[in-house]
């Protein structure tokens, strides 16, 4: 009987620790980071014989897998807040594009406000409204900059706030591992302490991303992704000491992982590793996404202020009224471009803002425009806000003539340009004497058989021929008709051998008669070619299809217009080398030319400080292949280019020269550079939301599967409750019995 009481005794007992347990779950089903707890419970058996129940320790049921995949869940999602957080300020800031509120919209409204006051150059009211908008640029580019810094101080002050509660969670981990360790080593349940534990390490998770492995002891390791250990029965401490940022700030506080507080060589530095969770995001966001964006920002106010200055009006200006360089940054060593931070200082020159009309006429002093003229204007319009800086024409002939050898002395001889005039008749004079010489022709003027003209071929020096007389009876003499074909062809027989060839050198080569496909009589002469009337009279003459005068050769030349001025004509004279021919280029008002000392090759180009439309129009005399002094000069008789502006550079930005911005676009405008920057910006918040949802979407699955397996099911824990309710009753049952027995027992004594 004492057996059984006893054994009945032991099931109540256990029966009522279970009920306590449940009830425990039942209660606590919706806290968070409760997991269901069970009590073991075993056979107490003496002497090979049960002799009732136990109760053993409290457990938890815990899919520890499981619950470090929703640490990690939860450390990603985090860092994506963080993120987008940050991102989305940035996007309300450039606003939605129908708003026209970007950095880009503003610039294109200084676009705008230049393009109108080409309508009205001297208008007053208009170069105000530009100026004006000039400065709505500025401060754009100025609460940009200071938003990008304001943002990066309060990921510092967030970063500070982390690293504090990081500590106080470290401290209560290693404080519950301690417990863990003792009471597990006593026999004692755990459950409720892992609880805790676990839960304090949750938090840990959103601010860091973490991995951890469990000893035999059961004290759970918490270490960084990377596997630098945080808390075991002791935590680390996390040292960070921030100062203020700027754009001028290469590296930022560092986040170092200590044993008990003391920076040494050995610390990690989380900043310098993929931390994960909302210090992961604060630290990228601080040290790489907002860097990024202010060397952008840089970039373009940089790029802006040169562009307006290479056209003549410096517009956009530092503090000290100067445009930073564009020198090349170097990481070897370390030398940034000069312009980091430019754009939280950019502001409109003092001078434009003194005057206005200094954007009309330029802030240059050797810049002259008339009252009136858009040229100026339109050079800023075409070039400052456009993909070139300029146009030019480049040569492909070396002209370095000077100094040189005859007949390679001069650019007509080495251009093979050489002046052309030629003296046409009007009458076909080979119809006229078929067979005949042409003072026997029918219906001929001729009074005697001896009737001369005269030709003289002028060089404008030493080599003028003077009048040389030209005898018709000496024509046939010297090729008489018959055996000559006409009268017109012993004339020009007559001229090519008898005259002409008989001409000093070079002249005697720059000469030529011949008859064109009319039957008329045609002097290709480089020289000017003089007819006179001689003893034949001008009826002679015109019976000849001929008449007295000077018929002047011409130069090889080109025409050179710079934007709406009058174009200028260039003539390669004889004698003329490529200094003669550069003196002639530079005189031209906004022209600049150039020889290459090394290729001889010439280049024109506006000048010498800004832009403007170049136009070079070909001469009338060709080259002997039929090339035109343009073609021959260039290769080509459409040799004006754009030359692109400075293009807008990628890599090794910002203070420590180690930023890429990742926008490419070389060859573009002002406006579309802005554009890519804003779109990119805006690709990127999307970007970073996308990975957001997804991320907390798997966070939000994993955590509901952690709870379905590892949680209370009220479901199951009512069953429970049944079960024990019955064991209960029985076990009462039981002593209820046994004390009937007992007292009929004591009743028969």
């Amino acid at each position: 009987m004492s057996l059984a009481l006893d054994s009945a005794l032991s099931g109540l007992r256990v029966a009522q620790r279970q009920l306590d347990v449940i009830s425990g779950n039942v209660s606590n089903s919706s806290t968070d980071g409760y997991t269901r707890k069970v009590l073991n419970q075993e056979s107490q058996v003496v002497n090979g014989q049960t002799i009732g129940v136990l109760g053993s320790t409290i457990t938890r049921s815990v899919d520890m897998n499981m619950q470090k995949e929703v640490w990690t869940q939860v450390s990603a999602s985090s860092f994506y807040d963080v993120q987008s957080t940050y991102m989305s300020q940035i996007q309300a800031f450039n606003g939605p594009a129908d708003k026209e509120l970007s950095i880009a919209a503003t610039i294109a409204g200084l676009q705008d406000a230049f393009v109108q006051l080409t309508n009205q150059p001297d208008d007053q009211t208009q170069m105000a409204q530009a100026v004006s908008q000039a400065k709505a640029v500025a401060k754009k580019f100025n609460d940009y900059s200071n938003m990008l810094t304001d943002m990066r101080n309060d990921t510092q002050a967030q970063l500070a706030d982390s690293v504090i509660k990081v500590n106080d969670l470290l401290k209560k981990i290693a404080d519950y591992n301690s417990q863990i360790k003792f009471n597990s080593a006593a026999g004692g349940s755990v459950a409720s302490t892992q609880d805790q534990r676990d839960q304090a390490i949750k938090q840990l998770s959103d601010l860091i991303g973490i991995t951890s492995f469990t000893r035999g002891d059961g004290v759970l390791v918490v270490q960084t992704a990377q596997g630098q250990q945080l808390a075991d029965e002791t935590a680390s401490v996390l040292v960070f000491n921030p100062s203020p940022v700027n754009a001028n700030t290469a590296t930022a506080a560092g986040i170092y992982l200590t044993n008990g507080g003391v920076v040494t060589k050995t610390s990690s530095n989380l900043a310098a590793i993929d931390a994960g969770g909302k210090i992961g995001g604060y630290l990228a966001m601080r040290d790489a996404t907002l860097p990024k964006y202010q060397a952008q920002l840089d970039e373009m106010a940089q790029k802006l202020a040169m562009r307006f200055d290479a056209q003549g009006v410096r517009l956009f200006t530092d503090a000290s009224g100067g445009v930073p360089a564009d020198t090349a940054p170097s990481t070897n060593p370390v030398t940034p471009v000069p312009y980091v931070g430019f754009s939280s200082q950019i502001q409109v020159n003092v001078q434009v803002l003194r005057d206005n009309t200094l954007i009309q006429r330029s802030t240059l002093a050797n810049v002259s425009v008339q009252a009136g003229s858009v040229e100026f204007l339109n050079r800023i319009v075409d070039y400052a806000f456009g993909a070139n800086e300029y146009q030019k024409a480049a040569g492909t002939v070396d002209l370095r003539v000077s100094g040189g050898v005859a007949p390679n002395n001069t650019l007509q001889n080495v251009l093979g340009l050489n002046p052309k005039g030629q003296v046409i008749g009007t009458v076909n004079i080979r119809a006229l004497s078929p067979s005949m010489p042409l003072n026997a022709a029918a219906g001929n003027p001729y009074t005697a058989t001896t009737d001369t003209l005269t030709v003289r071929f002028d060089t404008g020096g030493v080599n003028d021929t003077g009048d040389i007389n030209i005898s018709l009876a000496a024509v046939d003499a010297a090729f008489p008709s018959p055996p000559a074909t006409s009268g017109a062809d012993a004339l020009v027989s007559y001229l090519n051998t008898n005259v002409i060839g008989g001409l000093a050198p070079p002249l005697n080569g720059q000469i030529g008669a011949s008859l064109n496909q009319f039957g008329q009589l045609v002097l290709d002469s480089q020289v000017a070619t003089t007819i006179g009337t001689g003893t034949m009279g001008a009826d002679g003459l015109t019976y000849l299809g001929l008449k007295a005068g000077t018929t002047t050769q011409q130069n090889p030349y080109m025409d050179i217009q710079i934007g709406q001025d009058n174009p200028v004509r260039i003539t390669v004279d004889p004698g003329d080398d490529e200094t003669t021919l550069l003196t002639k280029l530079n005189n031209i008002p906004g022209v600049q030319a150039s020889i290459n000392a090394t290729t001889g090759f010439l280049t024109i180009r506006p000048g010498p400080n800004f832009g403007g439309d170049l136009k070079i129009t070909a001469g009338g005399i060709l080259s002997t292949g039929g090339d035109n002094m343009v073609k021959v000069l260039f290769g080509s008789e459409t040799p004006v280019v754009g030359v692109a502006n400075a293009a807008f550079r990628i890599n090794n930005l910002g203070p420590g020269a180690g930023i890429t911005t990742g926008v490419v676009a070389n060859g573009s405008s002002i406006i579309d550079f802005a554009q890519k920057v804003i779109s990119a910006v805006s690709q990127e918040a999307s970007n970073t939301a996308s990975k957001l949802s997804d991320e907390s979407s798997y966070r939000d699955l994993i955590s509901k599967q952690f709870t379905d397996n590892s949680g209370v099911n009220l479901d199951e824990e009512l069953a429970q409750l049944i079960v024990i309710q019955t064991a209960y009753s029985a076990s009462a049952k039981t002593i209820s019995t046994l004390n009937e027995m007992f007292e009929k027992l004591l009743g028969a004594f």
